[in-house]
């Protein structure tokens, strides 16, 4: 007998709907079932996506229902519960390009030893780090590496991976079937970046459900700026900040901000917008950057390199930047590390370059900015805010206008929003604004986690 609950096309956001973060959203589509993304949350002590809620819905009776399980991209927030689901799901396979499974094994390796994650499942006893480790590397080898613009069938559908831009080996995930087409952007990026291209999708592409990500949807100023005019204004200030003999700390994600940035600040040098200075990779971005170069992407060079050993101990002697994860100064890590460092000295600058979750210490720190002289709490120490702290929009991320542009691009019957905050009160919003411009012709939906979306 089939079930009903079997044959319904539905999309779910079990976590990474109405929030940034544990990026994880069923899909069921034609009958066959796939999970896109399983990422994790930080800053918080409820770090997974709400798998419950999908047994509560009635819409599984666990994860080994699973047909497939589609990877966007390698960042923690898409990533993060890989381990947590294939233990559930051990026979599901898992699809991602060849770069997304390097740095999913960067990343889910490193959680389980780093002082950054001190979520990660007790690591320190040996017997919960051991399982835990098993779960990490079964994970890695479940991922079947796929190319760009090559089908693969999964059941009842065929599935497509397209560039997405954002950060090496991110893809838009094209699902077809008799019932349907879905496009998945996972987190994507309009223009080209020094690192990767701008997402590439066919013209003639059939699309009914668009799921899109909403990042800066919901946002103003100083998240949404012209890119141009942001790298005239960041190249600025770091000017001043060396010309006063300071070290610039640019707290940077491991994988994609750290490689980009560390490639603008190169170009501003030779194109002879910047004076030469000495740029150094701290943190998990360095490993970050051996895979990038790998894959054809060339970084290391006369002006940039990785820091030295013990670089920490030896600021006094530099006058330059450094480049160091965390991107949101989670603590202890290398860029928290140099933060308490720097801090104190008026000479000094950090420069934050992207999005900053609200409760991440880089957003509280950013919210002392004007306010010099304050006390800030970073590796359970309190130091004086002396330098100078300042945000540049340099992010992967696009903006309202480039959302509106791939919906008029591809023309879906369905919009569903997800990764963003559509709870920001902000005059920027891309639910109305995407009602405004195509009146009736497009549903438009914002996702809620736990509400599930028929189609």
């Amino acid at each position: 007998m089939v079930n009903i609950r079997d044959m319904r096309n539905l999309f779910f956001s079990v976590g990474g709907g109405n929030e940034i973060g544990a990026s994880c959203y069923f899909v069921q589509l034609n009958g066959t079932k796939f999970l896109l993304d399983a990422g994790i949350r930080l800053h918080t002590d409820s770090i997974y996506p709400r798998f419950h809620s999908l047994y509560v819905e009635n819409l599984l009776d666990g994860l080994w229902e699973l047909d497939g399980i589609l990877l966007s991209h390698g960042h923690i927030d898409h990533i993060g519960s890989l381990p947590f689901v294939v233990e559930e799901a051990q026979d599901v396979p898992i699809y991602a390009t060849l770069p997304t499974r390097e740095i999913v094994g960067l990343q889910l390796n490193q959680s389980l030893t780093s002082p950054t994650f001190k979520h990660a499942e007790l690591v320190d006893f040996p017997r919960v780090k051991e399982f835990n480790a098993l779960r990490v590397q079964r994970a890695i080898e479940n991922i079947t590496p796929i190319e760009w613009y090559s089908p693969i069938t999964c059941e009842t559908c065929q599935i497509t991976f397209f560039p997405a831009g954002h950060i090496l080996g991110a893809s838009m995930v094209y699902i077809e079937s008799d019932a349907g087409n879905i496009l998945f952007t996972g987190d994507f990026t309009p223009f080209d970046q020094l690192t990767v291209p701008q997402y590439q999708l066919p013209d003639d592409l059939d699309v009914d459900l668009l799921i899109t990500e909403s990042t800066y949807g919901y946002q103003e100023s100083p998240y949404v700026a012209d890119i141009d005019e942001e790298r005239e204004h960041f190249a600025q200030k770091i000017d001043r900040c060396l010309d006063r003999g300071g070290i610039v700390l640019i707290p940077a994600f491991a994988i994609g901000r750290s490689q980009e940035v560390a490639l603008i600040l190169r170009n501003l040098i030779r194109n002879g917008r910047l004076k030469p200075f000495t740029i150094c990779i701290d943190g998990l971005a360095q490993v970050a950057c051996d895979i990038y170069q790998d894959n054809g992407v060339q970084l290391f060079g006369h002006e940039l390199g990785k820091a030295p050993q013990d670089f920490i101990d030896a600021l006094d002697a530099f006058n330059g930047v450094i480049i160091a994860s965390s991107g949101m100064l989670l603590d202890n890590s290398m860029s928290a590390r140099y933060a308490e460092e720097l801090l104190p000295d008026p000479r000094n600058a950090i420069f934050f370059s992207g999005y900053l979750d609200e409760e991440s210490p880089g957003r509280k720190l950013e919210r002392l900015r004007e306010s010099k002289g304050q006390r800030f709490r970073i590796n359970e120490r309190d130091v004086p805010v002396h330098a100078d702290v300042d945000t540049y929009r340099l992010s992967a991320h696009t903006g309202s206008e480039g959302i509106l542009s791939l919906i008029e691009r591809v023309t879906p019957k369905k919009v569903i929003f997800v990764h963003g905050y559509p709870q920001y009160k902000t005059a920027v919003n891309i639910h109305r604004e995407t009602c405004r411009r195509f009146q009736n012709r497009i549903e438009v939906y914002q996702a809620n986690n736990g509400m599930p979306i028929y189609f």
